[in-house]
């Protein structure tokens, strides 16, 4: 009998979902039983994912997103309501653990998601969350409280490399925390770079992230789209809807999720790729040996400092939102699996070695 793993990743977007994905696929090879604990999106990629695995509804801490370029003032009001919150969702994380025999779990950047009573795993690439410049003040005062949660938990693991060639930069170096750590290299569902097929795609548009963002971004790539010639596919991250936009122009096509096969033909037949920039976006894309036209999410500090940090390397361009052009878009950059290490192969023998010592 294997051990039931609890797997917890946060609910903003799809990106904490996929990353678990390879995790998640390690444990069965290993013969052993993840639960997954989810909510919104995530949950319904996780389903169609994993149909056979057991599925909790684990609601959490969901951000309001303003509707223009800065987030703080919108983000400062949620922080009451974020930490109860995050003492909800540890009442209910104990009461998952007693009730279904739970013997470790892997929270993807879910504060509350520890238990006292067994081994917790913390997963993340921000240590140093990055804050506007007129709000640089308020970074130690951010820093304390992501390592007061953070602590709580009995190790952590970092989805990059440690050295020299860093995919997260500053976001997760220095790893500072007096918990154990592990870099365990860069995490994708997608194991291998993709074929060279007829790329008939002139725009490939990866939507993600929270809204209303996610929307204004769809919004623009819908009017430049009567500008521009060529075909434009868009997925929209809505893995959990049926329906699509009405009038849209003849050029664009949607979807609103991509399984796994679909979504690298997708990619290999796309000469451009547009996309928010989250983390696990990059991983993906980098274990795909693609490049892509990075467009943050507005007021996102994170995604705007990968962005301009990926794109001074010269492996990705990118703009904010406000300036994008579909016409302006260029991703024909030099190949990048050979600067970046690839995505970790040697995952199993981590998790093997991570179960025998817990």
């Amino acid at each position: 009998m294997g051990k039931n793993i609890l797997i917890c990743p946060l609910n903003w977007g799809l990106g904490h979902a996929t990353r678990c994905v390879p995790i998640i696929k390690g444990l069965m090879d290993l013969g052993q039983n993840p639960i997954i604990a989810a909510d919104k999106a995530p949950l319904s990629f996780l389903q169609k994912e994993f149909p056979d695995l057991e599925i909790i509804k684990l609601p959490g801490f969901d951000p309001i997103y303003s509707r223009s370029n800065s987030q703080v003032f919108k983000l400062l009001t949620s922080i009451p309501g974020a930490f109860a919150d995050f003492k909800k969702e540890h009442r209910d994380i104990e009461t998952i653990v007693r009730e279904h025999n739970i013997d470790a779990i892997i929270s993807d950047n879910r504060f509350g998601c520890w238990s006292e009573n067994v081994h917790s795993v913390f997963m993340t690439h921000q240590l140093h969350i990055q804050t506007p410049d007129l709000f640089r003040w308020t970074y130690p005062i951010i820093k304390k409280i992501n390592n007061s949660y953070i602590k709580h938990y009995d190790e952590l693991w970092i989805p990059d490399s440690e050295e020299e060639p860093s995919l997260s930069g500053i976001l997760a170096h220095p790893a500072d925390v007096k918990i154990k750590t592990s870099y365990i290299g860069l995490l994708s569902r997608f194991s291998s770079e993709i074929q060279e097929d007829e790329k008939d795609i002139d725009y490939l548009v990866i939507l993600s992230g929270p809204e209303p963002q996610r929307t204004i971004l769809e919004n623009i790539v819908i009017k430049q789209a009567q500008e521009v010639d060529g075909r434009i596919v868009i997925l929209r991250a809505k893995p959990n809807q049926n329906d699509l936009p009405y009038n849209i122009p003849d050029n664009v096509t949607f979807f609103n999720h991509a399984d796994d096969d679909f979504f690298v033909e997708l990619i290999s037949k796309s000469k451009n790729i547009i996309c928010r920039g989250g983390y696990s976006s990059l991983m993906d894309l980098i274990s795909l040996n693609r490049s892509a036209y990075l467009v943050p999410t507005p007021g996102q500090t994170e995604q705007e400092y990968l962005a301009d940090y990926l794109t001074k390397k010269g492996l990705f361009n990118s703009c904010r939102q406000k300036n994008f052009s579909l016409k302006a878009v260029s991703t024909e950059l030099s190949a990048i699996s050979n600067i970046f290490p690839k995505v970790n192969h040697n995952l199993e023998y981590f998790l093997k070695n991570w179960l025998d010592n817990i």
